[in-house]
């Protein structure tokens, strides 16, 4: 297994999600983004499932120079990957790499996901308690 896709720019967990007395809700920006990652992996690997462990590289191409936390953007991108269903959960991602590349206008983002790799080198174990 190894794929690379170009999907667009994530709202921020900020901006996803929509708090109410009802509970937590996508917003409507939130679903536009699931839209748009369903087409774009419907377009790049149509009919491609993930089931098993893997390490997953993500490079954020921001739309502008504002000071952003890459990480709040994993979970949305994540999620949206999910309910298109390239992966069976994001529960099998073992390792994730994040960086951020170069302003590009609209945004974008670039995924590698590949086969896990072990932690640990072969004969390591973790301290006992």
């Amino acid at each position: 297994m190894h794929y690379e896709l170009y999907l667009p720019f994530p709202p921020s967990n900020n901006n996803y999600y929509m708090k109410t007395q009802r509970g937590v809700y996508i917003s409507e920006k939130g679903r536009k983004f699931r839209d748009q990652v369903a087409e774009a992996i419907s377009q790049q690997v149509p009919g491609e499932f993930i089931d098993e462990r893997m390490l997953v590289e993500t490079v954020y191409f921001m739309p502008d120079n504002r000071k952003r936390d890459v990480a709040n953007y994993s979970k949305a991108l994540h999620d949206a990957i999910t309910e298109a269903g390239l992966w069976e959960d994001d529960s099998l991602i073992d390792q994730n790499f994040e960086y951020r590349g170069a302003v590009h206008k609209k945004g974008s983002v670039f995924i590698r996901i590949t086969p896990a790799a072990p932690v640990m080198p072969i004969g390591m174990t973790p301290p006992e308690d």
